[in-house]
């Protein structure tokens, strides 16, 4: 009988430890897909602030160029840790993300940056010219080719880990129940042997059940969700996993305060926990204090004595423990992850281990939403520096060649009625140069409406839209369903979208009616144009649309082309009026009972 539960236990032993092995590799996985999703930001990135600089040469895109080289190569390293030693498809794959990555930074952005340091127009040249667009468009798919078959990696990883976790768990069963057996025979052996099998049963389900919460925070973090969802996610799981009554998640302000970013509480419990976006002040004996000074984990229990609004309010609550975790962001203390018991207190140290595999996500999902910031302010940039190249031509044109020509037309048809008679040919010549003249002029004057319309500024979107739909040489019929002004950068960025459309319908559609609509809904701008022609539209091919995308997304909105072959092309677009509030800056708004101690 001693035998079969020896040899029960070494399985037991060895399914545990499968099953550590399982987790790590998971975690391992869902790190390099989060790594390599930053290293794509951060290239797309580089790529908006290089062709800003040549474009402008304002200091702050060389700026902003040497911030993102620098956290590139910081990531590019972090990277390659990440994939070492992993197996040999995916560090093949890894290293040719790597190589095409490097690749485009040596061979289309460092010759930009260059070129735009020395100053001069072959870098506005470089940069107009769309010669590294299709090395672009490469390195993308090979993104997110790697990126997918990186995500089958970390499936698999996953189910391998739930796998062994379902078999520690049966033969913990099987061990428990012939542990069960041995109580009628020796006395000692339910000590011995059932209780170190319970405990390593309840250990891997909760290994698993940690597994599976990390995973589904993990999931939101790689789908690049706001951070505002991704502390409540990681509030709940936490407190579900750890089974505690309160989580809390700070961020550190630099007023010495710490503000709540997210919170949970368990069902049944009191509802005690302060808003999110309330402050309170960061004392010294506190559990804020102690994590933001030593960078590692501190607790605090027994607030009978507390005398702070905050420590009277913890002691009125039922509040037993407090322990908390940093939560760090490139290395610094961003803030911390709270738990609060009201009856036991956590086992020393196994709460803080815990918690740590959480926090290190809260921080990268922290790193990723700035990343997707600071990818849209780069884009915000370059659009607002390409409209203002954009208005100064026009001014350059109607203030200097325009008036020129109107004056030579001018001089010539007065030459043309100064001709002596006998002279019809010289007349003639002259009246011909002068039409000539009026044609070119007329030509430029429509340049420089395509390139800002006069009516846009003075009338607004909707005059604008119907004076483009009255020059169109397709038919189109546009349905504007409000009145009233947006914002400049919105009105700029709808012109623009249809205008595009409309010039690409004409060139390659061959359709015979256009339907463009337009409607303010829920604050969110939403147009849609369709046309009847032959579809086949890519979003990837040619200038034009890629341009509209960007400017688009510069604006926190979204694009859509539906093409299919001989079904005709539909562009949707949805641009919100006012900034979307990402979640990760509460307001700043005072909190009377979280004023003090945690």
């Amino acid at each position: 009988m001693v035998l079969p539960m020896i040899c029960a236990f070494a399985l037991l032993f060895a399914a545990v430890t499968d099953l550590r092995g399982a987790d790590a590799a998971a975690r391992r996985s869902a790190a390099v897909l989060t790594s390599a999703d930053r290293l794509e930001r951060l290239m797309l990135s580089l790529d908006e602030d290089t062709r800003a600089l040549a474009l402008t040469g304002a200091p702050g895109f060389r700026h902003a160029y040497d911030a993102d080289r620098a956290a590139f190569s910081g990531e590019e390293a972090r990277f390659a840790r990440l994939t070492a030693g992993s197996g040999p498809d995916e560090a093949r794959r890894a290293g040719e993300f790597v190589r095409a990555e490097n690749a485009y930074l040596r061979d289309q952005l460092t010759p930009l940056v260059n070129a735009a340091r020395r100053g001069g127009a072959g870098a506005r040249t470089l940069a107009s010219d769309g010669r590294g667009l299709p090395q672009l468009v490469s390195l993308r798919e090979r993104s997110a080719g790697f990126e997918a078959a990186q995500g089958n990696v970390a499936a698999a990883s996953a189910r391998h880990a739930a796998d062994a976790a379902h078999r520690t768990a049966i033969l913990a069963s099987v061990g428990a129940a012939a542990a069960l057996l041995l109580v009628f025979f020796v006395a000692f052996l339910p000590r011995a042997v059932i209780r170190p099998i319970r405990h390593a049963a309840d250990l891997a389900g909760a290994l698993a059940d940690e597994q599976r919460a990390l995973r589904r925070v993990a999931t939101l973090v790689a789908c690049g969700v706001s951070p505002a969802q991704v502390f409540a996610a990681v509030a709940t799981e936490v407190g579900r996993v750890l089974k505690v009554d309160y989580t809390v998640i700070i961020r550190f302000e630099s007023d010495e305060t710490a503000l709540v970013v997210g919170h949970w509480s368990d069902p049944r419990v009191p509802e005690v926990m302060p808003p999110l976006g309330g402050r309170w002040p960061i004392e010294e004996g506190t559990v804020t204090a102690e994590t933001r000074g030593t960078e590692r984990p501190a607790r605090m229990k027994n607030y009978e004595r507390a005398t702070s609004a905050i420590g009277v309010w913890t002691h009125q609550a039922g509040i037993r423990c407090v322990v908390g975790c940093p939560v760090k962001v490139e290395g610094r203390v961003w803030g911390a992850m709270l738990i609060l018991s009201l009856d036991e207190e956590p086992p020393p140290g196994m709460a803080e281990a815990r918690m740590r595999d959480f926090t290190e996500l809260v921080g990268t999902a922290i790193v990723s939403a700035q990343g997707r910031s600071d990818l849209l302010a780069s884009r915000a940039r370059v659009v607002a520096a390409a409209d203002e190249s954009r208005r100064r031509i026009e001014r350059d044109l109607h203030d200097g060649a325009q008036q020129r020509l109107v004056t030579v037309a001018l001089r010539l048809r007065t030459l043309e009625t100064a001709v002596a008679p006998g002279q019809e040919r010289l007349r003639e010549q002259l009246s011909g140069l002068v039409d000539d003249l009026s044609g070119v002029l007329d030509d430029l004057q429509e340049v420089s409406r395509g390139i800002v319309p006069p009516i846009l500024g003075r009338s607004g979107l909707g005059p604008a839209l119907r004076s483009l739909s009255r020059r169109s040489p397709v038919g189109v019929r546009l349905n504007t369903g409000f009145t009233g002004r947006l914002p400049e950068r919105v009105e700029v960025a709808v012109y623009y979208t249809v205008a595009e459309a409309l010039t690409n319908v004409a060139k390659h559609a061959r359709a015979s009616e256009v339907r463009v609509d337009l409607i303010l809904e829920n604050r969110t701008v939403r147009l849609s144009v369709h046309d009847d022609g032959c579809g086949g539209a890519d979003l990837t091919r040619g200038s034009g649309l890629v341009g509209l995308k960007d400017r688009v997304e510069a604006l926190g909105g979204s694009i859509e082309i539906i093409s299919p072959p001989g079904s005709g092309t539909s562009i949707l677009v949805g641009i919100p009026v006012e900034p979307a509030d990402d979640g990760a800056e509460g307001p700043d708004r005072p909190v009377p009972d979280a004023g003090a101690r945690t």
